[in-house]
């Protein structure tokens, strides 16, 4: 026999599961073959190991309980289902509110600030930064300053307003 097999049938041999003819033959091999009784004594020793270790005893009533649990139906209908999808948007909905709460409460109390005079408003004209700003921002305009396309533009809206 091959040592692959050998190995494989190890546990079967060891429960003695195996017919006589095919048990005789891995014993034999056993006998002739170093790594593969290595491994069986191995396997000996664990399940000699495992035999040593003393029984653990349930309580009483887990039999009970055990089987109760098992023939008691599993939650239908709507309720749990909710259940379960709230767990699962609980996070995120509190955080939307909070945040709609929050832009809500801000909206109206700039308001109030602003009508009473409490937070002062900017009436006053555009400065030197805001203006360079708006005026980068006009790059992206359909027809950008100082091109054909804005002289275009500027000579037909010119002669518009004199035929008008």
């Amino acid at each position: 026999m091959k040592c692959r097999t050998v190995q494989k049938k190890l546990s079967a041999y060891q429960d003695k599961e195996l017919k006589s003819e095919e048990h005789y033959r891995i014993k034999s091999h056993l006998l002739s073959c170093q790594s593969c009784r290595e491994q069986y004594q191995n396997f000996d020793r664990v399940w000699q190991t495992l035999g040593n270790l003393e029984e653990i005893q349930p309580d009483p009533w887990f039999c009970r309980q055990l089987v109760r649990k098992i023939k008691e139906p599993h939650e239908k209908g709507l309720l749990p289902t909710l259940r379960h999808v709230s767990q699962l948007f609980r996070v995120p909905a509190i955080a939307s509110i909070i945040l709609i709460v929050g832009l809500a409460a801000g909206s109206y109390l700039g308001g109030i600030l602003t009508r009473f005079g409490l937070f002062p408003s900017q009436t006053n004209t555009a400065g030197y930064v805001q203006e360079a700003f708006f005026t980068s921002v006009r790059v992206f305009d359909p027809a950008p300053p100082g091109t054909f396309a804005e002289g275009y533009l500027r000579m037909v809206s010119h002669k518009e307003s004199e035929s008008r």
